[in-house]
């Protein structure tokens, strides 16, 4: 996990809105947010957005930061809270459209170019994660690496909790399936 050490002082300069200060917080806050965002997005515009409107929202609520408490903790729920509220917003948006987008084109390469291109077992395991449907996908890591309950994200994301509960199975059976298909190396 990246290392987020912020200085006390930054934060107070930032709370008064001196941009030089919010540039410096921007940059040392960049790499930990885009982690975060990296497991619930694929896609690195997606990534960017959410990640700059989070970091704009920390900023109109620095006051708000309790300095006794970890400031990655604080910056890492809001970075998650927006990536749901835009995904909320996307899933509505889409309920509207379905019949008038194009279906997407699948560019996903065959299991061999992926197994070739992947060294080790961590990599390959969050392959298998990333090719989970979206929304599958987004429960699952909800679930997994945010540590989220299912009545959290079933809330989180306006699902119903056996909805969540289905998607955490199909996930753990499809990585399952996926992981038994892996030829492994003697």
């Amino acid at each position: 996990m990246l290392d987020l050490e912020i200085n006390q002082d930054l934060l107070q300069r930032v709370a008064q809105r001196d941009h030089r200060s919010i540039l410096v917080l921007y940059n040392q806050c960049f790499a930990f947010m885009m982690q975060r965002l990296s497991r619930l997005s694929l896609h690195k515009e997606e990534q960017m957005s959410v990640m700059n409107t989070a970091f704009l929202k920390a900023i109109e609520r620095i006051e708000t930061f309790d300095n006794s408490k970890d400031f990655k903790a604080w910056l890492g729920t809001i970075v998650k809270n927006e990536f749901i509220d835009q995904y909320r917003k996307k899933q509505a948006h889409a309920k509207h459209y379905n019949d008038v987008l194009p279906p997407l084109e699948d560019t996903t390469d065959t299991g061999a170019d992926i197994l070739l291109q992947l060294a080790d077992t961590e990599q390959l395991y969050f392959h298998f994660i990333d090719a989970l449907p979206e929304t599958t996908r987004i429960v699952f890591n909800l679930y997994v690496l945010e540590e989220m309950s299912r009545e959290e994200i079933a809330q989180s994301l306006d699902m119903s909790y056996d909805a969540v509960k289905w998607h955490v199975l199909k996930a753990r059976k499809q990585i399952a399936e996926q992981l038994k298909m892996t030829p492994h190396e003697k």
